[in-house]
């Protein structure tokens, strides 16, 4: 399982370009600086580490695929602990096989991170429970501090882990006291990372996660299919696929559902635990996302999808005890839908192609030429990915609302990085010749600004997720007289 899991995650690990969220990974490493945690300093000190030895798409990728590896051997330690022998491989298999597992170990996030030393403090609090060792207590204590300054979220797995340790413990006061106060002595490692997220929350909810879709239940119920599958969205499938997930989505449900009863009904102490980890802390970001702003998505529920798989494992095991010719027909189905969405993520990019688009540049640049970045304004502070892969030698000037008009018409105040915009005017009178990238196009505002000043010698369309990124390269049609630009096109800019 773990040569199968190298393969999978080793798999075409460099080919697609980085996105956005990576790019915060690489600039916020970069600029780490221990007297300045932030929110989330475990990871960006290890990638700081990470990049001395290489800053490859693939090699910065590489360290996510430790740490899921890591994940997948502990998951089986888990299954196996709680559960049996089999337990333990199948839900290690199937965390494996997941899409949306995988798409996290190729990711140059946290993610990965968070989940390995979370599933490590998880293992050692098993370990204290079951043998009353309360030396693992120390070293639980300090795995969950590690993974709540690797990833804020992770801090609701304290839930389910008070919750069992007092039950537990609940008629050795005296042991309950000093699991309370060794708690508390490691949790003022948090203080910093705490303060930092209290700073930026309403931010967060405010400027990004409430322009998103609202959660809503069938989001919810399609939990376990995003973690094990992650097939496209309805509207990108046929008919008769899209039924075909629909009742494989009823299927992981009646295979959790099972689960939880035999649990229930034979009251098993360790998978009672393992219930109360998979499901306790969503109860927190359902409410939040329900309350405020959708945060109901994949990356954030990772921590808990190891749990999910180990019920999977128990549920399907149940059949497979009964009735194994139903149980054979449910692994074929599994297998089926598993391998569509495996096929859809190797197969299927939905990245803007970066490297191409630069390439294309630089093949083709001359002196006298300046790449123009037309970006929204919300856009604007986000990490520049063309300074990232571009190789060649002319300038990259940033632009707001050039190729379509915003609803945000400035630059939020609130953004703390300054963001430097050249006057166009500057720079219509400085080049000779102008590459444009459209992060996002109009036509008529666009013609608008080329109107009979340019003369448009090359255009190229790039294919992204939403819609498709537009190059042009504009020449003056009179040199003699270079272009100027009417005020009502004129760009500005509180940082310029």
């Amino acid at each position: 399982i773990l040569l199968l899991a190298t393969i999978l995650y080793l798999y075409q690990l460099g080919t697609e370009p980085l996105w956005q969220d990576e790019f915060y990974s690489i600039e916020d490493a970069e600029t780490f600086n221990i007297l300045d945690p932030g929110v989330r300093p475990l990871y960006y000190m290890f990638l700081k580490f990470w990049m001395n030895f290489g800053k490859s798409d693939a090699w910065l990728r590489s360290l996510s695929v430790i740490f899921s590896l890591g994940s997948v051997f502990l998951t089986y330690k888990i299954g196996r602990r709680t559960a049996g022998e089999f337990v333990g491989l199948i839900s290690a298999f199937l965390l494996t096989l997941s899409p949306t597992f995988i798409f996290h170990a190729q990711e140059v996030r946290m993610y990965s991170m968070s989940t390995f030393i979370a599933l490590a403090g998880t293992l050692i609090l098993i370990q204290a429970l079951e043998n009353s060792d309360l030396k693992c207590i120390i070293f639980w204590a300090i795995a969950r501090v590690l993974t709540i300054l690797t990833s804020p979220l992770n801090i609701l797995l304290l839930f389910p882990d008070l919750l069992i340790i007092t039950w537990r413990y609940r008629q050795q006061k005296r042991v309950l006291l000093s699991i309370g106060i060794f708690l508390l002595l490691t949790g003022i490692l948090i203080i910093p990372s705490s303060i930092a997220i209290l700073e930026i929350a309403p931010k967060f909810f405010g400027d990004w996660v409430a322009n998103l879709t609202p959660i809503n239940l069938r989001m919810v119920l399609s939990t376990p299919e995003v973690f094990t599958a992650n097939p496209p969205n309805s509207s990108e499938l046929s008919k008769q696929t899209d039924i075909f997930f629909k009742i494989y989505t009823l299927l992981l449900i009646s295979l959790t559902g099972l689960a939880l009863f035999y649990i229930t009904k034979n009251r098993i102490k360790p998978l009672l635990w393992i219930t109360a980890w998979a499901f306790l802390p969503c109860l927190p970001i359902l409410l939040m996302s329900y309350a405020f702003a959708n945060i109901w998505f994949p990356r954030y529920l990772l921590f808990v999808a190891p749990y999910f798989f180990i019920l999977l494992a128990v549920g399907f095991l149940q059949i497979f005890h009964r009735w194994r010719y139903v149980a054979a027909l449910i692994g074929i189905y599994y297998l089926i839908a598993v391998g569509f969405g495996l096929n859809h993520y190797y197969t299927t990019s939905e990245r803007v192609n970066w490297p191409m688009i630069t390439q294309a540049i630089a093949r083709n640049e001359q002196p006298g030429d300046v790449i123009i970045y037309s970006r929204s304004p919300r856009n604007a502070p986000k990490p520049n990915a063309l300074r990232y892969y571009y190789q060649g030698q002319i300038p990259i000037e940033l632009q707001v609302n050039l190729c379509a008009n915003s609803n945000q018409n400035k630059i939020s105040s609130s953004d703390s990085k300054p963001v430097t915009i050249t006057p166009l005017s500057t720079l219509l009178t400085t080049y000779s010749r102008f590459w444009v990238v459209c992060e996002v196009f109009d036509e008529a505002v666009f013609n608008n600004f080329v109107s009979n000043r340019f003369q448009i010698k090359e255009r190229q369309s790039f294919k992204t997720r939403f819609e498709p990124l537009q190059v042009f390269l504009l020449v003056p049609k009179s040199s003699a007289n270079p272009p100027t630009v009417p005020s009502t096109t004129e760009n500005s800019s509180p940082n310029s």
